[in-house]
């Protein structure tokens, strides 16, 4: 958290703007290393919180490095509609944590 001060100078608890609004607010989806049987492949669709394709709600973390939307990964549907999976444009092993966050 950091310390916010509204016009009177009153100070508060608050978030940096591009944060969640309210803590506890975003949806998440773990794998955590060790939980899958076999690596994920490149193409492979993967079960995500949902979120509306295109509308800048998702952040996606592997071993809790952030992932690019069209590099590492790639949203799945139709622009503006709501959708629970992304597209790995890459193999991931199956001991890597992922980590997906819809706000």
């Amino acid at each position: 958290m950091y310390q916010v001060f509204d016009a009177t100078g009153k100070k508060s608890l608050g978030l940096l703007i591009d944060s969640l609004r309210a803590a506890g607010q975003a949806a998440e989806q773990r794998s955590l290393a060790g939980s899958r049987s076999a690596a994920i492949t490149a193409g492979q669709k993967f079960s995500v919180p949902p979120y509306t394709v295109g509308g800048a709600q998702l952040e996606v973390y592997i071993d809790g490095v952030a992932c690019i939307d069209g590099q590492q990964y790639a949203e799945s549907g139709v622009q503006g509609a709501v959708s629970t999976v992304i597209i790995w444009n890459m193999e991931i092993s199956t001991d890597r944590d992922i980590l997906v966050r819809s706000k």
